[in-house]
């Protein structure tokens, strides 16, 4: 709790990592202190505002924030050095830190000092779309990781948002980002926020705080540059059409040929006629004559559409007896939409359809002779249009606090409630089976086109009709929940006088149930009238739903004690000792965890400063107890022992044809199994020292040394490198009698690696933490602020048992998908994380009585290129770096009219273009790490009264 008159010393604001103290409260007159002790991140015991912390945080307010034109806290986690990017533009699980580049998982994210309910389709991380930005006063980040004061799982650190701490006034704020360049991907946001009632006079407050915004989708149609054949080219990556798969018009096989080597060879009867542009090209890859649907640019978005809205309300009363009574709601909704290719179905065709190849409507493929035997078609329904999954995502949390003073002792207690909820569904383009296609006989699985429908090309109107009515949109097709009870108490005393001030004790204890459920759904059952296969065209593997016999509910309860000691051992030093100890009801494991901590001030400007700590994470809820087997789809690949690339050139072994081994689509990866015992948790280590350092008023420089290692960790194997790497993983592969991949399950997936949570070995890093922070003194011209943050890594790498004799593995400068170890494993959208080894963000401005000028800068070290070998052979220029990447923005703000501020900012102020890249993951441009709109210009208009 902070309630605080005046700012910190200048050099307890200067050494930021130090302290993290600015004023919580923004109200229209300035609050009178109430509470003389605050809470500083990352320790339980209360203290006044003077004392330093030694452990390493860096504080941002949110006015900051605006300043930097961070319209989302997703641009926050783009620009924090600290943290490695991790793809937040276009998927749906919402934008997340990897504090470390340790995942998003091992960064522990609070609300006032509180956890929250996780996101529940993976139960891994909570989303930062989920804060309250209106009511946020300012942002903490705990460098040290593996906090004993919240939680020894925050392995790489603790993010902590806090809200404002009592609020009176009303607030508008309205904002719009519009791209110089037309297409999409602008947005809008209203905030409002209004409170009543003084603490000091009227002995309460309660204040309510609102977020709306919408962002528009930018396809990738809307940035043809970036998707730009010649660009790719340079890269390595072929932009000549691969061999056909599921397209429009449809490419056919004849699966019941005479000779079996023929049965998978491609054909498509409209490759004469130029295929049917733009949703198909003709093709000529492996030797065939297919149709090609380039996804590239014709489906799918830079961008997703998102909606963002949050209500915030706290209410605090003040008792007799310095004590204070707060109760504080949130809730949160963000719906994003995700847009896919359009199903993709193999559908089968008798001789008697009406558009059998050379029955009239579609033409016959020249010299093919095929005898009236039936055609399985690889069909893309471009009628309906790319499939749009729309994931809603709620969060609410309740938390009830009392705190104040018993005697000698400062309590604080609090009784916490959070929930959360995925549901994904349906949007435009999702189709069901029923309607379209049947199977004939007991056993078959075979899907039999509907014979008003076209699968060689667009359809009538009879067709259309067709469509239509099986469409699912607003259908549910999954639905996960997650639950967080917690009652916790922290009491904390002055022990006695030592030559450096009060020796300090703090004592805590934490009961937490934390709930996850995987909600079984009647609409993923499998349909009896289609012989066990799941009603949903296509299959599932954008939605992966549970079935109603797979509903999966089940709770942890965590007894956590915790206790400080805070010895000011003379003036100049102060040790801190810390310990935590959680039992884990249902791994019967009971861990301890300690933190020590030192700061020693030789002279009055100069701070040195360490610490060192354990931790402890025990494997998700979903990644050990799910009763149903997961998988994720596989992007296309090459059969890595049956069509090896050789000078760029991938080549079937002898006796396979190209569709069998090479550029495989449609398979998946089973990457989790139910009842999933025996994953061990995962420890660490971390420790750092620093110097914070004053040489003259208000110039302040930090620089602190990190190291972290991390055992045990449990999670998925990036699957590149499986590919990459088939002798080293001979058994995660699953092939067939023949030798090929795809093993085809009970419900029709072909299923090529087994990928399931495991303790797959260790990682670690360390690097240098620095600031620069100058302020000039306050003229008549105004003042001029300067600063810079600095993040320089000089290790990351990972290890694991088999790989490269068990020695470690560099992915220093790298993908992370180099080493045996993904740290992002588990996560739904499966991005690579980036180990640049620099990053920096910086900021220079002028404030005068009525303007500023802010000009600020984010920047990150180049990368060495995934280099794939397909993609660096013969007429390529071999393996390349993906360039540094920096960005400008620019800020003018005016404050002369009474009670308003108006803002104009440009975003990407040079227009600079994410780095080239030939990863497969991203198809030509590093647009994780950079926003692809380009220029942008934000308006801002913020009104209190």
């Amino acid at each position: 709790m902070r309630h605080l008159t005046s700012r910190p010393t200048a050099i307890a604001l200067a050494l930021g990592s130090l302290i993290a103290t600015p004023p919580l409260v923004q109200a229209q007159t300035a609050p009178t202190q109430v509470v003389e002790r605050v809470e500083i991140t990352g320790s339980i015991i209360r203290r006044s505002v003077k004392d330093e912390s030694a452990l390493p945080v860096s504080s941002m307010k949110a006015v900051e924030l605006d300043q930097r034109l961070n319209t989302e806290l997703k641009d926050m986690m783009l620009e924090l050095p600290q943290a490695s990017s991790l793809g937040s533009y276009a998927g749906t699980a919402g934008p997340m830190t990897s504090l470390r580049g340790f995942g998003p998982m091992r960064t522990l994210t609070l609300l006032n000092g509180r956890r929250l309910a996780k996101e529940p389709l993976t139960n891994q991380y909570v989303s930062v779309n989920v804060i309250p930005r209106m009511a946020m006063s300012y942002v903490d980040i705990l460098r040290d990781g593996a906090s004993s004061s919240y939680g020894s799982d925050a392995m790489g650190g603790v993010q902590a948002f806090y809200t404002l701490g009592s609020y009176k006034g009303v607030g508008i704020k309205l904002e719009t980002v519009r791209p110089e360049r037309s297409g999409g991907g602008a947005s809008r946001a209203l905030g409002l926020i209004g409170g009543i009632g003084d603490l000091a006079t009227d002995g309460w407050n309660v204040y309510a705080a609102l977020d709306i915004q919408h962002r528009d989708v930018l396809p990738r149609s809307a940035r043809p540059e970036l998707t730009d054949g010649s660009a790719l080219t340079q890269l390595g990556i072929s932009t000549a059409p691969g061999l056909g798969a599921n397209a429009t018009p449809g490419n056919f096989t004849d699966p019941t040929h005479p000779t079996a080597a023929l049965r998978t060879v491609r054909y498509n009867p409209m490759y004469a006629g130029g295929c049917l542009p733009p949703y198909s090209v003709p093709s000529t890859s492996g030797g065939r004559q297919t149709c090609f649907l380039d996804a590239n640019t014709q489906y799918t978005a830079f961008n997703n559409r998102n909606d963002i809205f949050n209500f915030f309300t706290q209410g605090k009363l003040q008792l007799p007896g310095d004590h204070q009574l707060t109760v504080e709601f949130n809730h949160s909704q963000y719906e994003v939409d995700q847009y896919n290719n359009p199903a993709a179905p193999t559908v089968r065709l008798a001789s008697t359809h009406p558009y059998y190849p050379g029955n009239g409507k579609v033409p016959a493929v020249p010299g093919l002779n095929l005898a009236g035997r039936p055609i399985d078609v690889l069909w893309s329904v471009a009628d309906a249009g790319a499939r749009i999954r729309n994931d809603v995502h709620t969060n609410d949390r309740i938390v009830l606090t009392g705190e104040g003073t018993i005697g000698a002792w400062d309590y604080r207690a609090a009784v916490n409630h959070g929930r959360s909820q995925r549901e994904t569904q349906a949007g435009d383009g999702w189709l069901r089976v029923s309607g379209i296609a049947s199977v004939q006989g007991t056993t078959s699985r075979t899907l039999f086109l509907d014979p008003k429908l076209n699968p060689f090309g667009l359809q009538d109107a009879d067709g259309l009709a067709l469509l239509g009515k099986a469409s699912m949109t607003g259908q549910t097709l999954r639905l996960h929940k997650a639950e967080n009870t917690s009652i916790d108490a922290t009491f904390s005393r002055s022990l006695m006088k030592l030559p450096g001030g009060s020796m300090m004790l703090a004592l805590g204890a934490e009961l937490r149930r934390d709930a996850w459920k995987a909600v079984g759904l009647a609409s993923n059952d499998v349909s009896p009238a289609l012989n066990g296969q799941i009603d949903l065209l296509g299959g599932d593997n954008l939605a992966s739903g549970a079935t109603s016999a797979t509903s999966t509910r089940i709770s942890r309860d965590i007894t956590s004690l915790f206790a400080e000691l805070d010895v000011p051992i003379r003036s100049d030093l102060t040790l801190n000792a810390s310990v935590r100890g959680d039992k884990y009801g249902d791994l019967g494991e009971t861990t301890v965890n300690p933190k020590l901590s030192a700061r020693w001030t030789p002279v009055s400007n100069l701070v040195l400063r360490a610490s060192a700590n354990t931790g402890y994470r025990a494997p998700s809820l979903p990644e050990i107890y799910t009763k149903e087997t997961e998988r994720t789809a596989m992007a296309v690949f090459n059969d890595p022992l049956l069509c090896p690339t050789v000078n760029g050139v991938a080549t079937p072994k002898p006796g396979y044809a190209p569709e069998q081994v090479c550029s495989l689509t449609g398979y998946t990866q089973i990457t989790k199994v139910p009842n999933n015992a025996g994953v061990k948790p995962e420890t660490s280590r971390s420790l750092t020292f620093g110097v914070a350092f004053e040489p003259v008023k208000d110039l302040t420089m930090t620089l602190d040394y990190w190291r972290t290692q991390i055992d045990s960790v449990i999670g998925n194997r990036a699957i590149d490198y499986i590919l990459a790497n088939p002798s080293v993983y001979p058994g995660l592969f699953l092939r067939n009698p023949d030798g090929t991949l795809g093993v085809t399950s009970a419900n029709g997936f072909k299923d090529a690696v087994v990928n399931t949570p495991s303790n797959v070995g260790s990682m670690r890093g360390a690097g240098l933490d620095g600031s620069l922070k100058y302020s000039s003194p306050r003229q008549d011209w105004g003042r001029v602020t300067a600063g810079v943050d600095i993040a320089y890594l000089t290790r990351w790498d990972a290890r694991s048992e088999g790989v490269n004799n068990g020695d470690w593995v560099s992915a220093l400068g790298f993908f992370n998908d180099v080493v045996p170890v993904n740290p992002n494993a588990g996560l739904s959208n499966a991005t690579r994380g980036l180990n640049n080894r620099w990053r920096h963000t910086a900021s220079i401005a002028w404030e005068g009585r009525e303007w500023l000028v802010q000009l600020s800068q984010r920047y990150q070290s180049k990368l060495y290129d995934q280099n794939l070998p397909a993609v660096t052979g013969a007429g390529t220029s071999g393996p390349r770096d993906v360039s540094p990447y920096e960005q400008f923005n620019l800020l003018v703000r005016y404050s002369g009219f009474k009670n308003l501020k108006l803002s104009l900012g440009v975003s990407n102020l040079l227009n600079d273009q994410p780095p080239l890249t030939n990863h497969n993951a991203y198809r030509g441009y590093l647009t994780s790490v950079a926003d692809v709109l380009g220029r942008a210009y934000v308006l801002t208009a913020d009104y209190r009264f």
